[in-house]
Formats: structure tokens, C-alpha cells, sequence
């Protein structure tokens, strides 16, 4: 079993320069507790929603970028290809919550947490399908509907569930 049909993705990320508090309310609105700090495409840190709490209650309300809070040195970091007992075993030696999962150009591609891999053990996560690159004959086809509703992030940074019109009541179906 591999990381990148396990891992969460896209990954939601915060700068250096981005105000603790900033990214507080983002773990909170996204119900997340890791984050990865990136500099152009290179994770340079990681942030957990502990760190933020701690700042929180060493500066207050002070203005602090998350670059002067997150952890030091450089983050541990997985590649897709690696199989879960690897993730796992890294998780547990370096007493972390969670890994970046980078491809083989060490971009950015997914994160994989501690709670993916009790998710994983306990039967409750199944495996994601890998992405295809479509075929030239299938660019041009629609997608089926897969019953998900659609979800779009708005300026705000809140997401907004998008919904079917209801059908009126004796109209047919065509």
C-alpha cells in the first residue's frame, strides 16, 4: 500500500510570512491540525495546530508570522512512492502528527497524518484512486456525477456547498 493512494490531497498550506492567527482560523475552518509552510514550491516547515495555541498564549493578540513559531530544522518529509509502514515508522520515531508527501521532483503533493493511518488500520479509509492522465479521446468527455455535491472556496476563504435546484412537484422526469 502506498502513500499517494492514502494521502490527503490538494494540501492546504500557509507562507512564512502568514499571521498565526490567520492560519488558526484556516485549521479551525478546514478542521485540520497540520500545516505545511512552503516557500514557492519547497516545504520548508511545518506548523500544528499546538504550536498556534502555544503562540497564542505567548503573544496574544501580537502580530507574529507563523515562520518565527514553526519547528526548526527541516520537516520530515515522505515521498509518494513509500509504502505506509514507512510513513508510519517515521510518524512514530520522530514523534510527529503528520508527513508532506513529495513526488519525485520534491514538489509538494499530498500530506498523510497519523489519523490516515489509524483510519487505514481500523478499515475505515479506503484507498484513493491514482489520478489518470486523460486520453486524448477522453479529454473532451464530461465526467459522470459521482452524487457529491460540488464545493466551491470563495473569496473569504468559506466554502459554499453547491445544490441541485429542487424538482417541482408533478413535473416529469425527462
Amino acid at each position: 500500500m502506498k502513500v499517494s493512494q492514502y494521502m490527503t490531497r490538494p494540501v492546504v498550506t500557509v507562507g512564512p510570512d502568514t499571521e498565526f492567527h490567520r492560519a488558526f482560523d484556516l485549521m479551525r475552518s478546514r478542521r485540520i491540525h497540520h500545516l505545511p509552510v512552503v516557500e514557492g514550491d519547497r516545504v520548508i516547515g511545518m506548523i500544528a495546530e499546538r504550536d498556534v495555541l502555544l503562540a497564542a498564549a505567548n503573544y496574544g493578540s501580537a502580530e507574529v508570522p507563523v515562520g518565527e513559531i514553526m519547528r526548526g530544522g527541516p520537516p520530515v518529509c515522505v515521498p509518494a512512492s513509500a509504502q505506509l509502514k514507512e510513513a508510519a515508522r517515521l510518524l512514530v520515531a520522530h514523534h510527529i502528527g503528520s508527513l508532506p508527501v513529495l513526488d519525485a521532483g520534491r514538489t509538494l503533493v499530498g500530506i498523510i497524518t497519523e489519523t490516515d493511518i489509524f483510519k487505514i488500520a481500523a478499515g475505515m479509509l479506503n484507498a484513493r484512486p491514482e489520478k489518470k492522465k486523460p486520453t486524448k479521446k477522453a479529454a473532451g468527455k464530461t465526467p459522470a456525477r459521482t452524487g457529491r455535491k460540488a464545493v466551491k472556496a470563495t473569496a473569504s476563504g468559506k466554502r459554499k456547498t453547491a445544490r441541485k435546484p429542487a424538482a417541482k412537484k408533478g413535473a416529469k422526469r425527462k
